[in-house]
């Protein structure tokens, strides 16, 4: 629950410690749980924006905090997210969790449909920031391996994208997947 005291306490500390310190000793009693609610907060976006970074940042920098509860409430978040700066810390923490390298955590079948329903969802919408398509692009070429269905709509999704919007991000990221394709 977000309460004044959980907003004042991490207000104060994201202006007193630099990106290299953010560690769970700087959340002076705050938790990660809090810290991925505090990214839904509705009334304050640029606070919101920067709990899911410094979540994102402390638990990317020491990826075994990422634990069942954690991860679960993470997912469950995506499908109501609608700030896009959160988004990206979102999808960069998501990236990892289904990543061949996250052997230490598994997910349901249900978190899985979220993830990939959500990726496809902001991977169509227009108003979605290069970053965030970059990662999704990333994820659902993960998720192919174990649900090969997603490859051939990626690949659509993926072509189209280089033909409506070939920024650098997208060229590149979209080559990489495109030529897995077609081994």
């Amino acid at each position: 629950m977000i309460t004044k005291q959980k907003l004042e306490i991490f207000s104060a500390i994201y202006t007193q410690y630099q990106v290299a310190d953010f560690s769970l000793n700087i959340l002076q009693g705050l938790s990660l749980i809090d810290l991925l609610e505090l990214s839904t907060y509705q009334k304050d976006r640029q606070l919101a924006f920067r709990s899911a970074w410094v979540f994102e940042t402390i638990v990317l920098k020491d990826k075994k905090l990422l634990n069942k509860s954690i991860s679960s409430l993470l997912i469950h978040n995506l499908s109501t997210l609608n700030n896009w700066s959160c988004a990206r810390s979102y999808s960069k923490v998501v990236m990892h969790l289904t990543s061949p390298k996250a052997t230490y955590i598994r997910l349901t079948e249900v978190e899985y449909e979220i993830i990939t329903n959500v990726s496809f969802s902001w991977l169509i919408d227009p108003s979605c920031p290069i970053a965030v398509l970059a990662n999704c692009m990333d994820i659902l070429d993960q998720l192919s391996v174990k649900y090969p269905w997603i490859r051939e709509e990626l690949d659509t999704q993926v072509e189209y994208l280089l033909r409506v919007n070939p920024t650098p991000a997208i060229k590149s990221r979209s080559l990489k997947i495109l030529k897995k394709s077609k081994k």
